[in-house]
């Protein structure tokens, strides 16, 4: 018998185990997009009004055709698939989270489209939605004389099948962050275990290369911080391929995972990052926050995702610590604060063998000797140009390294006390209580 030389690709029993979930998530969607899609053609056939279904945050879920009553704003709505961020403040502003029944928007003159009715979509006492007619209250009257109820039965079915979703959605949410706490977990066992429910799960696409993003606040955020960072995270899965990113928020630091079948670039990774955090501080505004956003190195597989972890929330912390890296960094652009972060400041302070170094860093009045030494050290011991960037004469200079010199007991023309002396600043300013 001649074989052929063709290769068959058989699938294995995990792969279709794997299959079968990823299909069965996407038809579990299709079914539910396709229902709602049903329920909104449907009342907008019977009043003869386009009618349209928008999340909580007014982002498009299904729009019916028009029947000539469209205006510029569901022209955009529809293309765009949500409204300006502007507008969008502007009307949850009106409080229309807050009603339980069809009533009418007319703007007051505020808003630069058509009045609307708008009906909340509630399921469980759970906020999912609106449902939105174009048209002023007059003429949408004349419509049905049942119009309220109509829109009311419309929007308690839509608000059942939406309360599934997100029911599946929760479930599913759990199960990743359940896993991706364990990829980033130091016992390899965890990982191991980890990397098996994920890709049996299926809850990433292509595991070739991960990159992780640690998002950090100064401070506790509270539930509601918490949710602006969950919201952030989310803000971002939506914006990159479907099945890519796996997130969680504890306490005050929001992980994300960006995974993909080639490695994200740096300026990718940057800008996601960039993004991450804007969309946490506009979620934050009545309560401002700090937030400082790291980026770990790129790692082939899941394996090294821990690694990724590890670096980007030591390149978080830089951020917050030290200005110089701005809100955004990198754990490449962090040059030796990468190694020196990872030293506790405390201890080596108290083992710290020179008294005078100690009393040069904690007196207040002793830091324009801190600064001249500083950026003496950082330029290599040029005094010409330290001066210059001090606008100071070179006897100025010398005058405070002497100082320098006496106080610590060190010597400026030894390497070794060199070192010693440039290692306790860079250290120092990793101290949170290190005078300003």
């Amino acid at each position: 018998m001649i074989q052929d030389h063709h290769t068959t690709n058989v699938a294995s029993p995990g792969e279709m185990r794997n299959d079968r979930r990823t299909g069965a998530r996407q038809r579990g969607d299709v079914v539910v997009a396709d229902s709602i899609q049903a329920v909104v053609d449907a009342l907008a056939t019977r009043l003869g009004r386009s009618v349209a279904v928008d999340d909580p945050a007014i982002r498009l879920i299904a729009a019916s055709r028009h029947f000539g009553d469209e205006d510029t704003l569901r022209v955009r709505s529809v293309l765009d698939r949500q409204i300006a961020p502007e507008l969008q403040r502007q009307l949850l502003a009106t409080g229309i989270t807050e009603w339980t029944q069809p009533t009418i928007l007319n703007g007051d003159g505020v808003f630069d489209f058509a009045p609307r009715l708008c009906c909340p979509i509630r399921c469980n006492d759970i906020l999912l939605g609106y449902v939105w007619l174009i048209e002023s209250a007059d003429t949408i009257e004349g419509v049905a004389p049942n119009l309220n109820a109509l829109v009311q039965e419309a929007a308690d079915t839509i608000g059942v099948l939406l309360y599934r979703k997100m029911l599946l959605r929760e479930r599913e949410r759990s199960q990743a962050e359940s896993s991706l706490r364990l990829l980033l977990s130091p016992d390899r066992e965890d990982r191991v275990r980890a990397v098996t429910e994920i890709e049996e799960d299926s809850l990433l696409a292509s595991t070739g290369h991960t990159t992780v993003l640690v998002a950090e606040v100064d401070q506790n955020p509270g539930e509601d911080g918490t949710v602006a960072m969950e919201a952030a995270a989310d803000y971002i899965e939506r914006r990159l391929p479907p099945r890519s990113v796996l997130s969680f928020a504890r306490g005050r630091r929001l992980v994300v995972l960006v995974s993909g079948s080639r490695p994200l670039n740096d300026s990718t990774a940057q800008e996601i990052a960039a993004q991450l955090r804007s969309r946490f501080v506009q979620l934050t505004v009545s309560a401002p926050l700090r937030c400082a956003v790291g980026i770990g190195g790129h790692a082939k597989g899941l394996e090294g995702a821990a690694d990724s972890y590890r670096q980007a929330t030591t390149a978080a912390r830089a951020a917050l610590l030290l200005p110089m890296f701005g809100d955004v960094t990198s754990w490449t652009a962090l040059g030796p604060f990468a190694l020196l972060l990872r030293i506790d400041f405390d201890q080596l302070t108290k083992d710290l063998p020179f008294p005078g170094v100690r009393e040069l860093l904690a007196d207040t009045e002793k830091q324009i000797l801190v600064e001249s030494l500083e950026e003496f050290l950082d330029r290599a011991g040029d005094s010409s140009r330290t001066a210059a960037a001090l606008h100071v004469h070179r006897t100025t200079l010398y005058h405070r390294l002497k100082r320098v010199e006496s106080v610590t007991g060190l010597d400026l023309d030894n390497g070794l006390d060199r070192l010693t002396l440039h290692l306790a600043l860079k250290l120092s300013r990793l101290n949170p209580a290190r005078p300003a």
